[in-house]
């Protein structure tokens, strides 16, 4: 994280992206949702200098790829500190999580004691004590610090709070007072019932983590997640020179871009991008199967009277959930026929009793509009998603992850609909699959 330099000034608004803001705020829940810091996500992040104002939040939840956003909560050396956040607040906190938003709260404290400062910069961080008690002592000082600030901006425990130690030339002995301070840093965030990351440049404060943990160094206390600042450009959690590949894993985050201007919904911001593989990974929750049947086929076949197979079950009971058919047997009779032509009459349709995509997807991707859907997203609106997207003539695994073979599916079907090419599926999507409208 470069802190010295401020995020460029974000554009004025126009209709269209109030347009945005209100497809968004349609798909959300009502109640705020608990904050995660991060959880388990597997997926797209960005830090800022400045937390952005709920606007750009809400345009970017829409039409950019990231779930995840970096915000700096506490320590003396932030170069966007308290008095320049004019956004940051338990209130905006609750109200992006709710929106689906992940954090990374982030402190910038004292930083190696042969740290360099710049001389130009308004922040002239504070420094480690070279004495290892001192260090140590000045670890738990600022631990303490985080803590109270993960609590007024309303996160709960367990929460992970990182650690931003800035690049500094390496020597046993910076490394060393380096080596105290994220162990007691590590271990009073651990007793207290927080958990503890590390953010660090690949060459100074990650690889002297990571050449401790590898070499067993006596005492230590390795935090729980490594965050590795490393531009190169390749949105993965590897580690190349710097953290090995033994260590940490599902627990890492990698910076692969610093300090570029992106730009979704029509507003720009300075950013840091990064991938996350933390906890337990975007892992898919199990996959429902109501009436005792799978309504995930590889291809949803046409159906009509006298058609076989285990489609018919999955069919019958979509059309029960729906109020047009009162029970399920697994025949295509006359009674799923004049059940399939009830809803089709009630989508303003010819009533012929026959499915086709636009009846299998029509009917798959009814249901409630879940908030804005991303990569790394789970449960079971994605599920639903990928069914409705396979049924239009979507090519794409349906495996209950938001992967990026969803996400370009989702382009797809975005154009062929005349929608804006997000990779998210928002609450414009659901209504053209609902639609019953196909690839």
């Amino acid at each position: 994280m470069r802190l010295t330099s401020l995020p460029s000034a974000r554009l004025p608004i126009m209709a269209l992206a109030a347009g945005l803001v209100a497809s968004l705020l349609l798909s959300s829940p009502a109640s705020a949702a608990r904050p995660a810091a991060p959880g388990g996500f597997t997926g797209h992040g960005f830090d800022t200098c400045v937390a952005p104002d709920q606007a750009t939040m809400d345009l970017w939840n829409l039409t950019s790829p990231y779930s995840v956003v970096g915000i700096y909560v506490s320590g003396s050396s932030r170069y966007c500190g308290d008095a320049q956040q004019p956004n940051l607040s338990k209130q905006w906190v609750a109200q992006n999580a709710a929106n689906g938003w992940r954090f990374l709260p982030i402190h910038v404290g004292r930083q190696a004691p042969c740290f360099v400062n710049n001389p130009s910069s308004r922040v002239q961080k504070q420094l480690m004590s070279r004495s290892a008690k001192t260090a140590r002592s000045q670890a738990r000082s600022e631990a303490k610090e985080t803590i109270a600030a993960l609590k007024k901006y309303g996160f709960a425990k367990h929460s992970t709070s990182y650690l931003d130690i800035e690049n500094y030339p390496r020597s046993s002995s910076c490394d060393r007072i380096v080596l105290e301070f994220v162990d007691a840093w590590t271990e009073y965030l651990h007793a207290k019932g927080y958990r503890s990351g590390l953010y660090g440049s690949g060459s100074s404060a990650i690889q002297a983590v990571d050449q401790a943990r590898r070499s067993n160094r006596r005492g230590f206390t390795e935090p729980d997640q490594m965050w590795l600042a490393w531009g190169n450009g390749r949105a993965d959690t590897k580690g190349g020179p710097y953290l090995s590949n033994s260590g940490w894993k599902r627990q890492r985050l990698h910076q692969y871009q610093l300090d570029v201007t992106a730009t979704y919904g029509g507003v720009p911001l300075t950013i840091d991008k990064n991938y996350l593989d933390v906890g337990q990974g975007s892992r898919a929750t199990k996959e429902s199967k109501p009436c005792g049947a799978t309504q995930t086929f590889t291809r949803y076949r046409t159906l009509k009277p006298g058609s076989k197979g285990p489609q018919i079950k999955a069919l019958e009971c979509v059309l029960k959930r729906r109020g047009f058919l009162s029970s399920v047997d697994s025949h295509y009779r006359t009674g799923t026929a004049r059940a399939v032509s009830a809803f089709q009459t009630s989508m303003g349709w010819a009533p012929t009793g026959t499915v086709t995509r636009s009846t299998w997807t029509a009917l798959l991707s009814s249901g409630r509009s879940p908030r804005v859907l991303k990569v790394g997203s789970v449960g079971s609106p994605v599920w639903r998603l990928q069914r409705s997207l396979r049924a239009a003539g979507g090519q794409l695994k349906v495996s209950g992850v938001y992967d990026t073979a969803t996400a370009r599916t989702v382009r797809s079907y975005r154009a062929a609909r005349g929608l804006p090419a997000y990779p998210t599926a928002d609450a414009a999507v659901w209504a053209e699959l609902q639609r019953g409208q196909t690839l």
